[in-house]
């Protein structure tokens, strides 16, 4: 399937225009995000859904149980626009994503993400076709949340290292054309961290526009090489060792604080830009102890899932190398409080 670019309405108050909806409509969604939604219109859907697991029985079973509709709302974060998506693809119905909050890709993304024996497996193809941007709503998202959503276009420094090396040593395939453009978004995001660090109207459009041309580039690849790397695979193993939910930039960020030094590839650069951004690579809510658990399994977790060609296949995670980390991390959480 060929991927197209959403319809992208962005605006103040844009969120009205989910009352015109004709038809039933079915709403995916969170307590906190759907509680905003009700103070700025007055609107009673057909159906509403809290969202509660991005586990893959757990989405075939909503998708079977929720009442038929004509359109499926995602409104919320991540979750909710990838269970909007889920339930879409299944029924090929009308979908209209509206998050609450930039935090991550999903809503212009032609996948979703499931957790398989939790590990997050991509599920089914629909590109999203309506996008609403409500700067008003997203405003009201914890700042910290709207900030995290530089991870994963700040991850493009980590991942064209992999993506260069896995083609450097196993013949995967390159396309230096989209790594030209990959760093050119993440050049973009560096001239615009303050606008994305304020949350402004720029900064929203800042992350939209990016992950617009992220995605794009990665579907007409095929892959999602250009931003995805031993980075994401930090991410992935601190949620499976813990079993807890985190912010995804958190998790991407500390992946890029940890894997840029394995790289040895400017490492003070990618940190300083993440302050800048304001994305918290030093994962608060995770402890010390599961971060080194994390780092230390980094190996054995990514041969066991068979995860992608990595700078973790060519450079030892050493217990020095993890003990200079989990320090460095301790004196930032200092400053951090």
């Amino acid at each position: 399937m060929q991927y197209r670019a959403p319809d992208i309405r962005c605006g103040h108050g844009i969120v009205q225009e989910l009352a015109a909806i004709e038809g039933t409509v079915a709403v995916l969604t969170m307590e906190a995000p759907w509680r905003l939604v009700q103070k700025a219109l007055s609107w009673r859907p057909s159906a509403v859904h809290f969202v509660s697991d991005m586990r893959l029985e757990t989405l075939e079973r909503l998708e079977s149980e929720l009442p038929a509709c004509d359109t499926v709302v995602g409104l919320g974060g991540g979750s909710c626009c990838d269970t909007a998506k889920f339930v879409a693809w299944k029924r090929q119905c009308r979908m209209i994503l509206v998050p609450t909050i930039v935090s991550v890709d999903a809503p212009l993304t032609d996948s979703v993400g499931a957790r398989v024996e939790n590990v997050v497996r991509y599920v089914g193809k629909i590109c999203p076709r309506e996008l609403l941007i409500d700067y008003d709503l997203i405003q009201q998202a914890p700042p910290e949340l709207n900030r995290a959503g530089a991870a994963d276009i700040a991850s493009i420094h980590t991942a064209l290292y992999d993506w260069q090396a896995a083609h450097r040593q196993n013949g995967e395939m390159f396309d230096a054309g989209v790594a030209e453009e990959a760093r050119g978004c993440l050049e973009e995001l560096d001239a615009n961290a303050e606008a994305v660090f304020e949350v402004t109207p720029r900064g929203i459009d800042t992350l939209i526009e990016l992950y617009r041309r992220e995605v794009a580039f990665c579907a007409r690849l095929g892959t999602s090489r250009p931003e995805e790397g031993a980075e994401h695979i930090v991410a992935y193993n601190l949620e499976n060792l813990t079993g807890r939910h985190f912010i995804h930039g958190d998790l991407v960020g500390l992946g890029i604080f940890t894997v840029a030094r394995l790289q040895q590839n400017r490492p003070e650069w990618a940190e300083e830009l993440m302050r800048r951004l304001g994305v918290r690579f030093w994962c608060p809510d995770a402890s010390l102890a599961e971060i080194r658990r994390c780092l230390e399994s980094l190996k054995s977790f990514k041969d066991e899932t068979g995860l992608f060609y990595s700078v973790l296949d060519e450079i030892p995670v050493t217990p020095a190398f993890v003990g200079n980390v989990i320090r460095d991390l301790e004196k930032i959480r200092s400053r951090c409080v």
